[in-house]
């Protein structure tokens, strides 16, 4: 008898978990129904009475409940019912414990206090919804997940459930440094299927189209780099999923804006945008035509005619962000006002209806899609540059005194010394534009060289005589050109216009000589290529021609070259002649260099940044004899150096750059106009 009633007991407890466990499924699949009735077939009433049943449900799994009650509130708003605000009072009162669901909840809470009332009103609410976030992806339309680069896997693509938090891996073949390659960036298909993505090629920088299912099956390359094109973006899908708008770079410096066919990657072209910059993209919900961004300022595309028309005249930088829902606004960021804010403009049959509307001040940087709920999700970058100054001792292998900062102004990178030493120039990362600053190692004083309307990026380089830097630098319809900028007189001029795939460049001690790195070009079999580039005759000499070259620093006499490779396996260090020849290998290792090496003064070794052992993004500061030998470590680790070492010419100083990442994701809500519901 003990022996039954201890049967009848375990019987009935595994009946209980078996029913708990059914319930809790059950229930999830509801909550999955109801989610789809209110972002895909826009039933917010139904959507409501489901959340409903959900929240009520006995036994049903808190997070569930938590998220019914979220969204039901969400649905509520939308429709400018009173209820929201009792759906949010309860999840913060009886599920205080779901704390990202909670957290939200007290924000929509607040912005009801705000606004007096349910949402269709005009309080903006913006909220952080994935902090130390990678944006290379975007937001799917039913506001579900984020796609997004997973760079600790060696660069795959990534999904995020916004719900729960989890991740999860599409593609398994990502390596940062091995022969693979790594996806970025990345866009979901509005029917939730699928994910288009660019796969970057290690071997030499091309960028291949491909799509993967969002369950991570059927990887496959829809357009490879070849036939004159070295690289493909996915921009934005068709709303019927079925066509990609995708930027072709191609390996003249040109751009094309294309539309791809998804079912056999066929191509049309939409707009030959030759070297000027990206327009953007997005499709209207109805399909029948792309808003993009051009020099005068925003535009329509027809599809079904090709035909372009202006939709805001205004030569501010401009940006679509992406389009209302109902497809009767298009929310864009411009610059009119001095920084890049977001605005809303109203639009009818491919017309402008009235000024745009101010929406927010500074929105942020990278636009990751509006939903179909009306939520604008966008990157932030709080990222942080620091040049930083430390004292070695060559001589004995060790640092003097730890990094500290160059200069007290924030957000600052590719640091160079002046021949003589006396003078520090590195880039100060300030919007609009950025801006070269010299720096005074007597005295302290800084003096900042504007470059106008250009847009500069690094490395900085002095020039041999001492009188002036040079950087790269871009010009809306102008391309790319290498400036020099007279450090006296603060006078720019064009050094020469920059090919494709300029990268890296070093003068010669004489300064008569550019040396520049050449990425390679999908039909480049033998590499990327350093040339050398005589400024008195504008003659071009190429130097050396190798697989996996990254750089090139010229010796102090001028006399040779420090080449960086990556041979497929370890990353190399070369000395050769400045004038050509054969190149003797100095130090093999595993892990990269990351930026430049840099020469001692003396001309007798080579210094480098190595990555410390089972610390991700952690460097050290080694350095080699020039002849071969074994590499000498001197210390001073410091987090994501990425633009490589520069040395004082007294040898005892190095400046580098650190970098604090800290990307985060944000959504932006009740920007629109009251959604209008029939009685």
């Amino acid at each position: 008898m003990r022996k039954i009633l201890i049967m009848l007991v375990i019987t009935g407890a595994l009946a209980i978990g078996i029913g708990s466990g059914q319930q809790k499924d059950r229930t999830e699949v509801d909550l999955q129904a109801a989610i789809r009735m209110e972002t895909v077939e826009g039933d917010l009433k139904g959507a409501i009475e489901q959340y409903k049943k959900i929240a009520a449900q006995p036994g049903a799994a808190r997070a569930t409940v938590a998220t019914a009650l979220l969204r039901m509130g969400k649905c509520h708003e939308k429709l400018g019912n009173a209820e929201a605000r009792t759906a949010y009072e309860r999840l913060v009162r009886e599920f205080g414990d779901q704390a990202e669901v909670a957290a939200e909840a007290r924000t929509r809470l607040a912005a009801l206090a705000g606004a007096g009332g349910a949402s269709g009103s005009s309080t903006l609410a913006v909220r952080r919804v994935w902090a130390g976030a990678d944006v290379t992806g975007k937001v799917s339309p039913d506001g579900r997940f984020l796609s997004f680069t997973d760079w600790g896997s060696g660069g795959n693509v990534a999904i995020r459930d916004l719900a729960t938090g989890e991740s999860r891996r599409l593609t398994n073949t990502g390596s940062l440094t091995g022969p693979g390659g790594f996806a970025e960036p990345s866009v979901p298909s509005p029917d939730s299927k699928s994910v288009a993505y660019a796969w970057v090629n290690s071997s030499n920088g091309s960028a291949d189209l491909c799509v993967v299912g969002l369950d991570g099956s059927k990887p496959r390359v829809l357009r490879a780099a070849g036939d004159g094109v070295r690289g493909h973006i996915p921009l934005a899908w068709s709303p019927d999923s079925r066509h990609l708008l995708a930027e072709f770079e191609k390996t003249d410096g040109t751009r094309d804006m294309m539309l791809v066919a998804v079912a056999d990657g066929s191509t049309k072209l939409l707009k030959a945008m030759g070297k000027d910059r990206s327009p953007g993209g997005v499709f209207s919900p109805d399909g029948r035509y792309i808003a993009w961004a051009t020099k005068e300022g925003l535009s329509l595309v027809e599809l079904q005619t090709g035909t372009e028309s202006p939709l805001i005249q205004d030569r501010s930088k401009h940006s679509v962000l992406g389009w209302a829902p109902d497809g009767k606004h298009i929310l864009f960021s411009s610059e009119r006002s001095g920084s890049a804010d977001a605005w809303l403009v109203a639009v009818t049959d491919g017309k402008a209806q009235g000024e745009p509307i101010f929406i927010k001040k500074d929105w942020g940087f990278l636009p990751m899609g509006v939903t179909r709920s009306g939520a604008f999700y966008y990157g932030v970058n709080n990222n942080v540059w620091e040049v930083q100054i430390a004292e070695i001792d060559l001589s004995s292998g060790n640092v003097v005194s730890a990094p500290l900062p160059a200069s007290q102004r924030g957000n600052t990178q590719a640091p160079d010394w002046s021949p003589d030493g006396r003078f520090l120039a590195f880039i100060l990362l300030r919007e609009p534009n950025r801006t070269v600053v010299v720096r005074s190692m007597d005295t302290g004083e800084e003096r900042e060289l504007q470059v106008g309307e250009r847009t500069m990026r690094g490395p900085l380089r002095w020039t041999g005589d001492g009188k002036a830097v040079v950087v790269a630098a871009s010009e809306a319809g102008k391309g790319e050109n290498l400036l020099r900028i007279d450090v006296q007189t603060g006078q720019v001029t064009s050094l020469m216009p920059l090919p494709a795939g300029f990268t890296r460049f070093e003068f010669s001690p004489d300064g008569n000589t550019i040396f520049y790195l050449k990425a390679a070009a999908p039909a480049d079999v033998n590499g990327s290529r350093i040339v050398a580039r005589d400024l008195r005759s504008g003659q071009e000499t190429v130097v050396i021609e190798k697989r996996g070259l990254y750089a090139g620093v010229v010796s102090p006499d001028g006399q040779r070259l420090l080449i960086a490779t990556w041979d497929g396996k370890s990353q190399v260090l070369l000395v050769m002649p400045a004038t050509g020849g054969e190149a003797r290998e100095v130090v093999r290792l595993e892990g990269g260099f990351p930026g430049s090496p840099s020469w001692t003064p003396d001309g007798r070794s080579v210094a480098f940044l190595k990555a410390v052992k089972g610390k991700d993004g952690q460097w050290e500061l080694w350095r080699a004899a020039a002849e071969g030998g074994e590499p000498q470590r001197i210390g001073l680790i410091a987090a994501r150096q990425l633009q490589g070492v520069r040395l004082h010419p007294d040898g005892r100083r190095v400046a580098i750059t650190d970098v604090k990442v800290n990307l985060e994701v944000w959504v932006m809500e009740n920007f629109l106009p009251p959604l209008k519901v029939a009685k």
